[in-house]
């Protein structure tokens, strides 16, 4: 099993966080160095200077596999390359709509790049480019996501057919990328579409049939949703490929499973009367994910260790990792997830009910008890408590800590960013809760690793 770092963007082509901040008498763009160009990328800005003017500032992707303000790629029917760069002009300034982003084709002709074509794009940022085939076609689609003055997302869908950049799509997104969800062997472009004043959310397929685009299916999302957080790709069931998305409403996480049966998408977690989507509930910093690299997606929810309840001061959590089977939300590991150190505990089956956990006082570590009473009841109940110790994990930051630790009988499971994982275990071979080191290690997961 295979723990990796949860992060907003699951996907090849979706999320992308935009920072925004403010500084005084200065724009931001002006306080950054821009990249150094190539001797390539220098020969086509010096033919964008020919045909745009020499007062304009180049506009880089802010997500996605294209950073660069200059992509070279073959966007027609031609053997060699185009290059598409992203600039605007100095003194101008996004209207309500935006729309002071501009596109410029150049092509390269005995030698020499030159510009062949000019397009008004939409927004103040380019926030991602694709190319793909879509639809029934294999002719190259270009994708360019816009970020709006008004903090939405536009995304526009293009051909470069005889020197012309023709727009064939667009639409609002909260993500979009191109996959083949529903199997039947052509590209779809997949939208989430997020609440607007004009529509409640959703998802679609946006397909092409004889060059025309059309929306092929579409499925209602969590209107009360007002953030998407992240995204993962994994399977249902043996064959099905399914969309995993984290939507943000009301402080909390709910995860909403879309995939396609017969090119009809669908979303039972949301539109289930089972109450399927509360079940997956949670606090925001839980992301799912396919924790140990199976294919199937993760999503965690949270329980308390034996002891504790609502009103306890100091509460710790179980962490249950679950799927999606036979329409109901199953789990499938519990775990201890310490977010801070990044690293995830999966609790033996054995320990199920019987071992709660705590944080020592002393230094911090968190350790795993015999459960026999109230850990919340009197210091001589809490004594008692203490004395049916299992396990600790603690975690320090250098390498004269690890040693000290190792000094008091810590033994290193792992180092990972500089960090020192170390466990400690009791012997006791009459107590058939305590675990091998062998069992230690491999249910101890690094994030990232």
């Amino acid at each position: 099993m295979s723990f990796r770092k949860f992060k907003k963007i699951l996907l090849p082509a979706l999320l992308s966080a935009v920072t925004a901040g403010c500084t005084l008498g200065a724009s931001a763009d002006s306080l950054l160095t821009p990249p150094k160009l190539s001797e390539e990328q220098s020969e086509i800005y010096s033919a964008l200077e020919k045909a745009a003017g020499t007062d304009i500032y180049l506009i880089y992707p802010k997500s996605g596999t294209y950073r660069s303000a200059f992509v070279i790629e073959n966007i027609d029917d031609e053997p060699s390359p185009e290059a598409i760069v992203f600039y605007e002009k100095a003194g101008e300034h996004a209207d309500g709509s935006g729309s002071n982003i501009r596109i410029n084709v150049l092509d390269k002709t005995d030698g020499k790049w030159r510009s062949v074509y000019e397009h008004a794009g939409t927004g103040t940022e380019i926030e991602r480019i694709m190319f793909s085939s879509i639809g029934d076609s294999d002719e190259i689609n270009i994708i360019i996501g816009y970020g709006m003055i008004s903090g939405e997302k536009n995304v526009r869908v293009y051909n470069y057919r005889d020197g012309l950049l023709n727009m064939l799509y667009t639409g609002l997104y909260s993500s979009v990328f191109v996959s083949d969800m529903d199997r039947n062997n052509e590209n779809e472009l997949v939208v989430l579409h997020p609440n607007s004043k004009e529509e409640a959310a959703f998802i679609c397929f946006v397909s092409k049939k004889d060059d025309e685009f059309f929306e092929s299916s579409r499925v209602e999302l969590n209107p009360e949703t007002t953030d998407y957080v992240n995204l993962a790709y994994g399977y249902i069931g043996s064959t099905t490929t399914a969309l995993f998305i984290d939507g943000l409403s009301d402080g909390l996480l709910t995860t909403e499973i879309v995939y396609a049966i017969n090119g009809n998408l669908r979303n039972p977690v949301y539109h289930s009367e089972s109450g399927l989507l509360s079940q997956t509930s949670r606090p925001p910093e839980y992301l799912c994910t396919d924790i140990d690299n199976d294919g199937f997606i993760e999503i965690p929810t949270l329980a308390l260790f034996q002891g504790y309840n609502e009103e306890s001061p100091e509460k710790l959590y179980i962490t249950d990792w679950n799927v999606f089977e036979n329409y109901s939300i199953v789990k499938k590991y519990s775990s201890y997830y310490d977010i801070k150190n990044e690293y995830c505990f999966i609790l033996p089956a054995r320990w199920d009910n019987i071992v709660t956990a705590g944080i020592d006082g002393v230094t911090g570590d968190i350790v795993f008890y015999k459960y026999k009473t109230d850990i919340n009841a009197n210091a001589q109940n809490a004594i008692k408590f203490d004395m049916n110790e299992l396990l600790r994990f603690t975690v320090v930051s250098s390498a004269e800590e690890a040693e000290n630790k190792l000094l008091e009988g810590y033994t290193l499971i792992k180092t990972m960013d500089r960090l020192y994982y170390l466990m400690k275990a009791p012997v006791n071979a009459d107590e058939p809760l305590l675990l091998t080191n062998t069992e230690i290690i491999n249910n101890f997961y690094i994030l990232g690793d």
